[in-house]
C-alpha cells in the first residue's frame, strides 16, 4: 500500500510538471539574449515618452419617466471641457444640469438648473 501511494505522487508530480511547462509559453529568462539594454532612468541620455492625450468630448445625458396619471419627470446633464494643459494632467470641465416634473396631479414644477465645474490632476 505505501508503494502504490509514493508512486501516485510521483505521477501527479511528473504530471504537474509536464502541464506547467506547457501552460507557461514564455521563454526561459536564461535564454533571453538582450543586445542593446534599456538606458537607466537617472541617464542624462534618458528620454521622457510624452503622455498620450484622449481627446475629451462634450457629453450630454438624459432621463426621464412617469405615467400621464403621476405625471412625468425630465432630467438632463452636460459636460464640457473648458481647458487642458499642455502636457494633458490638468483640466477643467464645466457641468450643467436641468429637472422638472411634468403634469400629474399637483401640476408641473418649476426648472430646477444647476451648474458648476470640475478640475481634474492627472498622476
Amino acid at each position: 500500500m505505501h508503494s502504490t501511494s509514493s508512486f501516485l505522487f510521483i505521477g501527479l508530480g511528473l504530471a504537474c510538471v509536464l502541464s506547467s511547462g506547457l501552460a507557461y509559453p514564455y521563454p526561459d529568462p536564461r535564454e533571453i539574449v538582450n543586445l542593446q539594454p534599456e538606458p537607466l532612468a537617472y541617464s542624462p541620455n534618458f528620454d521622457v515618452a510624452p503622455l498620450t492625450r484622449v481627446r475629451r468630448q462634450f457629453q450630454l445625458n438624459g432621463g426621464g419617466g412617469g405615467s400621464p396619471k403621476q405625471g412625468f419627470d425630465l432630467s438632463l446633464n452636460t459636460r464640457v471641457p473648458v481647458w487642458t494643459s499642455p502636457n494633458g494632467r490638468h483640466s477643467f470641465d464645466a457641468t450643467g444640469s436641468y429637472g422638472q416634473h411634468l403634469g400629474g396631479r399637483y401640476g408641473s414644477s418649476p426648472p430646477q438648473f444647476g451648474g458648476g465645474g470640475v478640475y481634474t490632476f492627472r498622476f
